[in-house]
């Protein structure tokens, strides 16, 4: 009896040594997978920054663009506003040389009197320098 448990006890021993160089081999597997999870990972790491790097400078282009806009449309508003006002001033001018005060306008600007803007300044400038001297003479 002695025999047989004796080799009863070796094979048991035998079994358990296998199941242990199995449980080796599968945690050398979960441990080689377990790295290459972790390479993907870096990379996928990386690559996120790298993304959230692009989404940040793509944001604050879209900043800087919306500003630009927002500069180009005021610019684009004071220009009306000075456009706008140089037609009131000519017609005015128009009304007072038509006398009657109508203003009458074509497709090209304003019909009767066609203010050439250099001439103007050199007449008023003319006029000016005219009252000064007969002030202090």
């Amino acid at each position: 009896m002695r025999g047989t448990s004796g080799l009863g006890l070796r094979k048991k021993i035998q079994e358990k040594e296998n199941e242990v160089l199995e449980f080796g081999q599968k945690t050398k597997e979960v441990e080689s997978f377990a790295n290459s999870k972790s390479l993907d990972m870096k990379e996928w790491v990386k690559e996120k920054l790298s993304l959230q790097e692009a989404l940040k400078k793509s944001e604050e282009r879209e900043k800087s663009l919306k500003l630009f806009v927002a500069r180009l449309k005021e610019e684009a508003r004071v220009a009306e506003n000075v456009i706008r006002g140089l037609n009131q001033k000519v017609d005015t001018v128009n009304g007072g040389v038509n006398g009657n005060w109508v203003i009458a306008r074509d497709g090209k600007g304003v019909k009767g009197l066609n203010v050439h803007w250099p001439v103007v300044a050199i007449d008023s400038t003319f006029v000016a320098a005219a009252a000064v001297i007969w002030f202090y003479f």
